[in-house]
């Protein structure tokens, strides 16, 4: 018969014991001094709220049986996914795995020793509360060709519990579970309160499928560290999910974010261009970087997550000037970063209809008209105020059934029967305008046609 002696164990902790061998009728287990984490590793995926986390702990055992007790009072650790790894020691046998009655939070693992001897193990388990937000600063020489980014990782900690010296890796990536980790958490292990629930100690991974994108934002609400020294990132690709290890040691707090900067990435070439479209993006030309993520332009090595990029130009006499702040999606190796920046009021679009004309009517019996065409003279008046060429892409979407009567500019591209297109390059403080004469054809009971705003506002 064994005796247990009492055992309290804040947050997550861990207890090693020894059993003796019986020399009468029961054996006398004892609870040593509990062992701090040694190594911890975090791998944070994102999509699921899910951190796989990896102890390593020094302990000593003694011949015979012994008790390793392991607690996670107030925590969200999935209880069904805690493994004990033995590091492959050939004098460590694990018996089993036990959960005490009574209890939602607690595993005994009963490893059998055949000599007094001390070894590294491992812990593994998955845990809920741990997410990671990537973003970049990125910094534009004075003529915009080229960008300097320095991307950050944001670590945020709401599982509970504190990590000393964890090394961190974060997952890009989408993984889907059978089950939601926090859910496991908070279930708990239900255990018959008459019995220990005692269990064979196998451990089958929860299924993980991948596929690019799908980033959990970060949440609000709690403090922020800054590391301010840069970490490098190490990078593995495994299937579709790939893995940013941050290099170094951190205090990973409960109830805190922490900033964890990487190396800055230098002389990205870009391509600056503007766009004019007022269905997407209003009556101003926007502006945007656009680069691909490619080993020719310094990148390429891995995808780059989303996340939010904060935009500045170097003025060329020693400052900064702040051009915008934007969100990205996820970008797969190989693909285009399009940095959208808004507008900056140095190139400008103006659009005005000078005349309506209506022709070749139509009547029925009753003298009514019934069809008709109308011809619209449209000009766009385009100026690029910068002393450097810049490409525009112009967007026009026009209603109804149309045609071109004339155009000034004849190099356009219809995308659509609603939608036409000009892709111009313009000349530094060059002025360009564009005047077209667009038919459509019209029918009693049609509603007007307004293409412009300063048409509606005659």
């Amino acid at each position: 018969m064994k005796r247990r002696l009492p055992f309290i164990a804040p947050a997550v902790m861990l207890a090693a014991g020894m059993v003796l061998p019986p020399a009468a009728a029961e054996a006398r287990i004892d609870i040593v001094t509990v062992p701090s984490r040694d190594r911890t590793e975090l791998t944070i995926y994102n999509s699921q709220d899910l951190t796989l986390v990896r102890e390593e702990r020094d302990l000593t055992f003694t011949q015979g049986r012994n008790e390793i007790q392991f607690a996670w009072t107030d925590t969200l650790i999935d209880p069904t996914s805690l493994q004990l790894d033995l590091r492959g020691a050939p004098e460590l046998t694990l018996m089993d795995a036990v959960y005490p009655a009574g209890t939602r939070d607690m595993i005994v693992w009963e490893v059998e020793a055949e000599e007094d001897t001390s070894r590294t193990v491992e812990i593994l388990y998955f845990i809920s509360g741990l997410s990671w937000e990537a973003g970049y600063t990125a910094t534009a020489n004075p003529d915009e060709t080229h960008l300097d980014v320095q991307q950050f990782t944001t670590v945020t900690n709401r599982s509970g519990e504190t990590f000393e010296r964890a090394e961190t890796r974060v997952v890009v990536g989408d993984v889907h579970l059978l089950e939601a980790i926090e859910e496991l958490a908070k279930r708990g292990i239900e255990v018959d309160k008459d019995i220990h629930r005692r269990v064979a100690f196998t451990y089958e991974p929860t299924e993980l499928r991948a596929s690019p994108g799908d980033l959990w934002r970060v949440r609000n609400g709690v403090a922020r560290e800054v590391r301010e020294e840069a970490a490098e990132i190490i990078r593995a690709a495994v299937s579709e999910l790939h893995i940013l290890s941050i290099e170094g040691e951190e205090e990973i707090r409960d109830r805190y974010s922490k900033e964890l900067p990487s190396p800055t990435i230098s002389e990205i070439p870009f391509d600056l261009s503007y766009e004019y479209d007022r269905r997407r993006f209003g009556n101003h030309p926007v502006k945007f970087y656009k680069f691909r993520n490619i080993s020719e332009n310094n990148l390429g090595e891995d995808p780059l997550p989303d996340g939010r990029w904060y935009v500045r130009v170097d003025d060329g006499r020693g400052g900064l000037r702040f051009e915008g702040r934007t969100t990205h999606d996820y970008v797969p190796v190989g693909d285009e970063a399009e940095l959208r920046l808004g507008s900056d009021g140095l190139l400008t679009v103006e659009e005005s209809v000078t005349s309506v004309t209506r022709r070749n009517f139509s009547f029925d019996s009753e003298g009514r008209v019934e069809f008709w065409e109308e011809d619209h003279t449209m000009v766009l008046e385009v100026r690029n105020s910068r002393d450097r060429t810049v490409p525009l892409r112009l967007t026009q979407h026009l209603p109804a059934a149309w045609d071109f009567v004339e155009v000034s500019d004849p190099d356009y591209e219809i995308l659509d029967y609603e939608t036409v297109r000009w892709d111009l390059e313009l000349d530094p403080m060059e002025k360009r305008r564009i005047e077209f004469i667009i038919r459509f054809e019209r029918e009693r009971g049609d509603p007007q046609i307004d293409l412009t705003r300063s048409l509606r506002q005659r």
